[in-house]
C-alpha cells in the first residue's frame, strides 16, 4: 500500500506543488546527513562481497535503499505550504486507529492469544505512536493545542492496551526530549546527539565492562553473548560479517534467542567499526538538522528522532522491512506537517479612525 501511495503522490506532484522543487533533493544529497547516509549505503554494499547470505541480503538493501529514496522526490512535490484540510488528516486518523486498536485490543483479550495477532498489533501500535508526533505537530501548528493533547493521552492509552512496552519507553524518552527542546532546542538537539553518536561508537564497551558481573544473571545473557562475538570477530569487528548477517542469522539458527535484538548490535555486527562510526555520524547530524527546524517545529522533530533511536537501542525495531517503510511514510508526514508552520501572520484590517 505504501507504495501504492508514494506513486500517487508523484503522479499528483504537478498539481499539488507550485514547482517542483528537484534541487532541494539533490542539495540534500549533498549535505552532511546526505553524504552519511550515501557512505552507510555504499559501505553495505560493498560488504555484500563477504556476507555469507547474499542471496538474502542484496534484495533487503535494495529495498530499503530505494525505500528511503523515495521520499526525496514525493517530498519535493509536496505544497510549498500545506492547506488545512490536509493537516487535518493526520491526527484525526492516528486518533481513529488508536480507538480502533483499544477496542481490537479489549476484544481479543477474551480470545485465546494468537502471537501472530499479538505481533502484528504491537507493530501497528509502535508505528501509531510514531505517527503520532507529525499529527500531534500538525494539531499544534492550527492551534488546536487541546487535540494535540488529546491525541497524545488515547494514542499511550491505546498502547497500554496492547502492552507496547518497548515502544511506550521510547516514547518516554522523545517525551522528555519535546519538553526540554521546547526551552531550546539548539542546545537539547546539539547534545542528544552527541549522546547518541558516542552510544553508537562506545556501544561494545558494555558488554566488555559488564559481561563479567552481570553476565550469569537472568535478562543479561545478552551482555555475555555480545561479549563473546567481540573477541571471536577479529578483522570482523572492523569490516563486520556483512549486511544482513544478523537477520538471516537468526533465521537459519546461526545466532541463538539470547543475541542481542538491539539495533547497536546490529549494526557493529553486521557493517563493524566503519559502519557504525558513519551510521553515529548521520545521527547526530540528523539531530542538529532537527534542531534548526522552526521553534514550533523543531521539538516535534527531535521527540520523534528520539523516540526512533531510542526503539532501535530497545530493540523495538530494527531494519526489518515494516520498520522502514513505516520510517519513510512518518519522515513524508512530517515533511507535510512542517510545511503547515508558515511563520506570517494574517494582517489586522486597519480601523478607520473617525474625526
Amino acid at each position: 500500500m505504501s507504495s501504492v501511495a508514494l506513486a500517487l503522490v508523484l503522479a499528483a506532484g504537478p498539481l499539488l506543488a507550485q514547482r517542483m522543487r528537484i534541487k532541494e533533493a539533490f542539495a540534500f544529497l549533498v549535505s552532511p546527513v546526505g553524504i552519511g547516509c550515501i557512505f552507510v549505503t555504499v559501505w553495505a554494499s560493498a560488504s555484500l562481497l563477504w556476507t555469507p547470505f547474499p542471496g538474502e541480503a542484496a534484495p533487503r538493501l535494495l529495498k530499503i535503499v530505494s525505500t528511503f529514496l523515495s521520499v526525496l522526490p514525493v517530498a519535493h512535490v509536496l505544497p510549498a505550504r500545506s492547506r488545512a484540510a490536509n493537516l487535518y488528516v493526520l491526527p484525526i486518523g492516528v486518533l481513529t486507529a488508536s480507538a480502533g486498536a483499544i477496542l481490537l485490543s479489549a476484544s481479543l483479550s477474551a480470545k485465546p492469544q494468537d502471537s501472530v495477532t499479538t505481533r502484528t498489533l504491537l507493530d501497528a501500535m509502535t508505528f501509531l505512536l510514531l505517527l503520532s508526533w507529525p499529527a500531534m505537530m500538525a494539531a499544534f501548528l492550527r492551534g488546536r493545542t487541546k487535540l494535540a493533547a488529546s491525541l497524545a493521552i488515547i494514542v499511550i492509552i491505546a498502547s497500554l492496551f496492547v502492552h507496547s512496552t518497548i515502544a511506550l519507553a521510547a516514547t518516554a524518552a522523545g517525551g522528555l526530549a519535546y519538553v526540554f527542546s521546547r526551552r531550546d532546542a539548539a542546545r537539547t538537539g546539539l547534545w542528544i546527539g552527541r549522546f547518541g553518536a558516542a552510544g553508537f561508537m562506545l556501544a561494545p564497551f558494555i558488554p566488555l565492562a559488564l559481561a563479567p558481573l552481570l553476565g550469569g544473571f537472568t535478562g543479561f545473557s545478552w551482555l555475555k553473548v555480545w561479549n563473546g562475538v567481540i573477541f571471536a570477530d577479529g578483522v570482523r569487528l572492523v569490516t563486520g560479517h556483512g549486511f544482513n548477517y544478523v537477520a538471516s542469522g537468526y533465521v537459519h539458527g546461526y545466532l541463538g534467542a539470547e543475541t542481542p535484538k538491539s539495533l547497536l548490535f546490529e549494526i557493529w555486527t553486521d557493517l563493524g567499526a566503519l559502519g557504525a562510526l558513519s551510521s553515529a555520524a548521520v545521527l547526530f547530524c540528523a539531530f542538529r538538522l532537527a534542531a534548526v527546524q522552526t521553534a514550533n517545529t523543531a521539538p516535534y522533530w527531535i521527540g520523534a528522532l528520539t523516540f526512533v533511536a531510542t526503539l532501535g537501542v530497545l530493540g523495538g525495531a530494527t531494519l526489518q522491512l515494516w520498520w522502514i517503510t513505516a520510517l519513510a511514510l512518518a519522515l513524508v508526514a512530517l515533511i507535510l506537517a512542517t510545511r503547515g508552520d508558515f511563520q506570517t501572520e494574517r494582517p489586522t484590517a486597519p480601523r478607520q479612525v473617525l474625526s
